[in-house]
């Protein structure tokens, strides 16, 4: 069996009972996760600009736009794959650069409320589409990325398309119609980074993803081998032969892509993460200001610098993909959350003194971790003259590396509290933890729409 077919096959018929409880406790905390953001996102400049459009082209009563209202079904992925990748505080898989849950999670939102599915549907059709992103992600990887691609854009509506199709029921042959549909639309550059594009990214994942399996739905035709064959999706994707069809093909079922999720403590990169940790670790626990440190050294792997565009960034945007504005906002504030990516805060006059302190370098196979390692290493040398240096091998949120319940729920609760209410707050975060249980779905949506 080819692996388009196999993975339609697997799409179609994995059930709720098939997910062992761990993943299905995973799923709960990366849906919570992307809800938090994707409230915040609702309300940021980008979910602005982003719902002023679906309003013109896309609106509807059918689906829910989180936080704002409704839309078409392709109107509210969309959006709300927009929303979760807003601010770049979604997760990332551990072992490939991919933020599956917002393209994934928004795709199966629209395609869940068509069908009135209920908590166990909506964790079954999410866990099925984070392993076609993973899988179809790691059988162009690192090629791909490397090549520019943004995954989450690209993999992740190969996600959307999976957890819409098993939501609508589509049959195995209808399935891989959508999955020769939408990879035509398969598209997003990591030249985009830094501007409001990248989350756009997540969006158009979500809506492609959910128009093909609707398409496929009602008798539309694509190729039904899309991912094999000498111009097929793999080796289009990859440029050096590296494409591997058993990434997709080997252990479905059997390893659970949700279980290499990894939740992020900041609103950056999360290529970032490792090094703000480090240097949080040392201005903690040497009680540094800003005005006792005379430099930052940060080594990265040599890979994160295609990604890192802006040294000295110009607004919040640019500043996720700056690892000088990152360090900066640790040494000055112990922390980097959604206060401190704001435009006035980036440019501020002592947001700027900081930055003039902050050197970057990398270098090649750092850690001796795979491509675009998470890993940092931070000196600071003090006014004093002391050198001091600390390292984090995998970026926090890992699975190798997690940060605890504790910090989860406060990014949460962060988020979520700038829209709703103390009360709504806690109802949210209660129905997500027993999503899997009788009329939790429906609290969810009502919760959620305004």
């Amino acid at each position: 069996m080819g692996e388009t077919a196999a993975l339609a096959e697997y799409t179609v018929s994995t059930a709720y009972d098939d997910i062992p409880d761990e993943v299905v406790e995973h799923a709960k905390r990366a849906i919570r996760d992307y809800v938090g953001v994707a409230v915040y996102g609702s309300h940021h400049a980008v979910g602005d600009q982003i719902m002023n459009y679906v309003d013109r082209c896309m609106n509807g009563e059918e689906a829910t736009v989180i936080g704002l209202g409704t839309a078409s079904p392709t109107g509210a992925a969309l959006a709300n794959g927009v929303f979760g990748h807003a601010i770049d505080y979604d997760d990332t898989f551990e072992s490939i650069v991919i933020h599956p849950t917002s393209p994934v999670f928004a795709a199966t939102l629209a395609a869940g409320e068509l069908v009135d599915a209920d908590g166990k549907e909506l964790i079954t059709a999410y866990t099925i589409g984070c392993d076609a992103a993973y899988r179809v992600g790691h059988s162009t990887y690192p090629n791909h990325y490397q090549n520019g691609w943004h995954s989450t854009g690209t993999v992740g509506a190969f996600g959307s398309t999976a957890a819409a199709a098993h939501l609508l029921g589509l049959s195995v042959d209808q399935t891989r119609h959508a999955f020769g549909t939408v990879a035509s639309a398969s598209s997003a550059l990591k030249k985009n980074f830094g501007s409001m594009t990248k989350p756009l990214h997540a969006g158009h994942a979500a809506e492609t993803g959910l128009r093909a399996a609707l398409l496929a739905e009602n008798g539309f035709t694509a190729d039904e081998s899309i991912l094999e064959g000498p111009i097929g999706y793999g080796e289009v994707m990859t440029t050096d032969g590296s494409y591997d069809n058993t990434e997709i093909t080997d252990t479905l079922g059997e390893e659970w892509a949700v279980l290499d999720l990894g939740f992020k403590p900041h609103p950056s990169g999360v290529i970032t993460h490792a090094a703000m940790d480090a240097l949080r670790t040392l201005v903690i626990d040497h009680d540094l200001t800003p005005d006792d440190v005379e430099q930052v050294t940060v080594a990265l792997d040599d890979a994160a610098s295609e990604m890192l565009h802006h040294a000295s960034p110009d607004n919040a945007l640019q500043s996720k993909f700056s690892i000088e504005f990152c360090l900066a906002a640790i040494l000055r504030e112990r922390k980097a959350g959604i206060h401190e990516f704001t435009d006035a805060y980036v440019t501020s006059p002592e947001t700027r003194a900081v930055i003039e302190k902050i050197e970057r370098g990398f270098e090649e196979n750092l850690f001796d971790a795979h491509y675009a390692s998470y890993g940092a290493r931070v000196t600071v040398e003090t006014v004093a003259g002391e050198t001091i240096v600390n390292e984090v091998k995998h970026h926090p949120g890992s699975p190798n590396n997690p940060v605890s319940e504790e910090r989860l729920q406060a990014k949460f609760d962060e988020c979520v509290l700038t829209v709703l209410e103390a009360d709504e707050t806690e109802q949210l975060a209660s129905a997500i933890a027993t999503l899997e249980t009788d009329g939790a779905a429906e609290t969810l949506f009502d919760l959620v729409r305004p």
